[in-house]
């Protein structure tokens, strides 16, 4: 097939998106059980290497730590060597430490958590906040949460947000720079049948999700603690940087697939096995375990790229597109926006009901797309790819503020496809993918501006505002700025920002510091209003 043949056939696949934007974390919808006609993987032009970026200044984090952590050596294999310094920029990020024990016959988990935490705000904090997610609507389980202390000494926590939030009381106030230790076992209910959210949390077909399986501290930020109720149609976990190290328990035979990096199982007499994995600096922690995946591995410019899939013929097929696309991606936006600092990045098939979902070091896939071997799983890939330079490494709020990770991820998406397949498909992208939607979105009445909290949009709006819209403004910068000057504000805004959390204004002071000049008339237009006020 011919390059100018698959580029066409790639927009037309990218057509279809515009119809059929899921409400929640991928730019794409679920397939088909039909399939589709694609041209053989071998057949993906390979671009000229791109242009590699001046080597960014060391970052200073927003709250800079106060005490030594009890041994920042233990976190190193989940970082590149040349990366490991940066376990010192966080000495008083929280520490969790996590044991799960998974009953796949009960479809349950328990578990014992321990926290070590900092309060690095500039107040006094009177209570510590517990997010329990799997109790949300849109993950479906049931976390229970029992035997809470505080220093050793039991709290009786107050249960708010439908049991999704616990509040514990701190008497006296924990001090700004001071530190205790949080301690409590659990036990989760995994749903297993029905549609709750996108199976982002479940046992189904014979593959695990654990997703925000236990207990989480939330952001605090200058709203205070982070614990509001998201829709299902939006991402619900906003939280801070932090280390994980959490040993898993399950039956033997299994693949394990976590955040961060895993020892081999170790076998135990009762016939199961424990991974010990270690994850951070990292916002949240996801693992997935199933019988029969397979593997294939790339490395790239010193990460691992992993792509694990099921042992069908044409999954496999899937399997090596999805880590093309992968690879290919994390060499471009190492490149042009700033290092990919962590030992590998794991791309998964799974039952998501979404296209695909970001978790840090961790992406997970529709299996749909490797079964119909459809090319729209090359977007959904690269998108998910790039939530790990906007959403992990770079954190916003995605509750309040999606268009910081979302809308960014998607003109990102343009740029592997512009880098990928040229300029000529990047430009019919731009129409028939952003602004033609755009436009429809505008003719019925349903404009907003992009920069409203989810739960002021509809189910139905969300993604066309937020997903098709919000690119547009990125793209309106560039043309207003240059290409030159519009890649040098991305690295700006990712090296002044990694690992920390963004606001809208961080966003305008990177622009600043590469042109003088914030555009923020460009900035009121698509972000705060609409084009026609």
């Amino acid at each position: 097939m011919s390059i100018t043949y698959r580029r066409l056939t790639i927009v037309l696949c990218l057509l279809l998106l515009t119809a059929c934007l899921p409400p929640r974390l991928s730019p794409t919808p679920t397939p088909t059980n039909s399939h589709t006609s694609t041209p053989p993987h071998s057949d993906t032009p390979t671009p000229p290497p791109p242009h590699t970026p001046t080597s960014p200044p060391p970052h200073t984090p927003t709250h800079p730590p106060t005490h030594t952590p009890t041994s920042p050596s233990e976190h190193a294999p989940a970082l590149r060597p040349e990366f490991r310094a940066d376990l010192d920029l966080f000495p008083n990020a929280a520490r969790y430490e996590i044991e799960l024990t998974v009953d796949l016959e009960r479809a349950t988990v328990t578990g014992h958590e321990g926290i070590a935490y900092t309060n690095t705000e500039d107040t006094p904090l009177d209570a510590l906040y517990l997010r329990l997610f799997p109790n949300t609507p849109g993950y479906g389980g049931d976390l229970t949460a029992t035997n809470v202390t505080l220093d050793g000494r039991p709290v009786a926590p107050t249960v708010e947000l439908d049991g999704s939030a616990l509040r514990l009381p701190l008497d006296p106030a924990l001090a700004p720079g001071a530190k205790l230790d949080l301690a409590l076992d659990f036990t989760l209910a995994l749903p297993t049948e029905g549609d709750p959210g996108y199976r982002q949390l479940g046992y189904y077909d014979g593959v695990l999700a654990l997703a925000n399986a236990y207990p989480l501290i939330p952001a605090y930020d200058d709203e205070g603690w982070n614990v509001e109720l998201a829709p299902i149609y939006g991402d619900a976990v906003y939280s801070e940087t932090a280390f994980y190290t959490v040993r898993i328990t399950a039956p033997a035979n299994l693949t394990l697939i976590a955040s961060g990096t895993c020892t081999p199982p170790a076998p135990n007499p009762d016939g199961s096995e424990t991974w010990t994995c270690v994850a951070g600096p990292v916002r949240d922690f996801n693992a997935i375990l199933g019988p029969e995946y397979q593997v294939e591995s790339r490395v790239v410019d010193g990460v691992t790229v992993n792509s694990f899939f099921y042992p069908y013929v044409r999954h496999t097929e899937g399997g090596e597109w999805a880590l093309d696309y992968a690879a290919e991606a994390v060499r471009l936006f190492s490149r042009r926006f700033g290092p990919y600092p962590f030992t590998e990045l794991d791309v998964i098939e799974t039952p998501t009901r979404a296209g695909g979902i970001e978790y840090p070091g961790l992406i997970v896939i529709n299996s749909g797309y490797y079964e119909t071997l459809s090319e729209q799983m090359e977007w959904v890939v690269v998108h998910e790819v790039a939530h790990q330079w906007w959403y992990s490494l770079v954190g916003n709020d995605q509750v309040d503020e999606p268009w910081l990770d979302e809308a960014l991820t998607q003109y990102s998406t343009l740029l592997y496809f512009e880098h990928r397949y040229g300029a000529g498909v990047a430009a019919a992208l731009v129409e028939q993918v952003f602004q033609q939607p755009y436009e429809e979105l505008m003719a019925s009445g349903r404009d907003a501006p992009v920069g409203l909290p989810v739960a002021a949009y509809s189910g139905e709006d969300y993604g066309p505002v937020v997903y098709r819209k919000g690119p547009l403004y990125f793209h309106a910068l560039r043309d207003e700025v240059g290409d030159a000057d519009f890649r040098a504000i991305l690295q700006t805004y990712f090296t002044l920002n990694r690992y920390a959390v963004v606001m809208p204004d961080n966003w305008l002071a990177a622009v600043k510091a590469v042109t003088g000049d914030e555009h923020r008339a460009l900035y009121e237009q698509w972000i705060t209003g609409m084009r026609g006020q």
